[in-house]
């Protein structure tokens, strides 16, 4: 065999070796950071859901809360979600697929979002988001290990805290008003969301349809990646297809959609396959 040929081989071994350990390394770390999230769980007891603690709320919230959950319900201390999903770049661009399990905090702000996202046989990449204890992380890396892209600071910040927010919407006792989330009334259909963590603070709109079901959240309060930066722009979370799961009415299906001032881009769409309560 010539010897540039061993040489390319030999080259490519220790290249795929390399990966290899790099993935390794990180798919550690984002195990650690469930472990954390978990941890950190507040344990303090809480009462079950009652009309006590849903009488003072807005006239929209109350009626999500009493369709999304029944008389008595504990408090969800943290869920697991498995989430299949597809996601585009720009208008036009082709859609690739993502699978994810994410770990939410029912309790203090806090998730962790673990995805792999594919393109196609050859080309997938992973991604990790993550806030906790007031900060939000990010990080984007090809074939699990050569970091592509990594996020933080304040737009992370309120970009991840919002994210936290809307995603109580799959945990609703989350959504009881807590030292960190308070409501204010805006009309019968409608309520904002106000949740301050440590500096940061972001708010949102709640749209609440006849039948008591969250359809919409909208904010100003989160940010779009581009080239040139962040830049912050209105976005909406489209919420449909509730289901029953462990006794909880949770939407299934949910679209991330940027109102820009050219149009409406949807760039995301969910689907929640499974999904694990854990009350302790």
């Amino acid at each position: 065999m010539p010897k540039i040929v061993v040489i390319l081989l030999a080259s490519l071994g220790t290249f795929i070796v390399l990966v290899s350990l790099s993935a390794l390394v990180s798919r550690i770390f984002v195990a650690r950071a469930i472990k954390r999230l978990i941890r950190s769980v507040g344990k303090e007891p809480l009462p079950h859901f009652s009309e006590e603690l849903v009488a003072p709320l807005p006239v929209a919230v109350q009626r999500y809360l009493r369709y999304a959950l029944t008389m008595g319900q504990p408090n969800i201390r943290y869920a697991v979600l498995q989430q299949s999903a597809r996601f585009r770049h720009r208008p036009g661009s082709p859609w690739f697929t993502v699978e994810a399990t994410e770990v939410i905090s029912g309790m203090e702000p806090g998730f962790v979002w673990d995805a792999k996202l594919r393109h196609n046989a050859a080309w997938w990449r992973t991604a990790k988001l993550s806030y906790m204890h007031g900060r939000g992380h990010g990080h984007l890396k090809l074939y699990g290990a050569l970091t592509l892209q990594e996020y933080e600071g304040p737009e992370t910040d309120t970009s991840m805290l919002f994210r936290f927010l809307s995603e109580l919407v799959w945990l609703p006792t989350g959504l009881l008003p807590t030292k960190t989330l308070r409501w204010e009334h805006v009309d019968d259909t409608t309520a904002r969301a106000i949740i301050t963590d440590g500096d940061t603070q972001v708010q949102a709109t709640f749209h609440v349809n006849d039948a008591g079901q969250i359809d919409r959240i909208i904010t100003g309060d989160k940010y779009r990646d581009h080239k040139s930066g962040f830049e912050q722009a209105t976005f909406s979370m489209i919420c449909r297809n509730y289901r029953e799961i462990e006794g909880v009415n949770i939407p299934t299906e949910v679209d991330f959609v940027w109102n820009l001032e050219s149009g409406d881009f949807e760039y995301g769409q969910f689907l929640i396959t499974d999904v694990a309560y854990h009350y302790e």
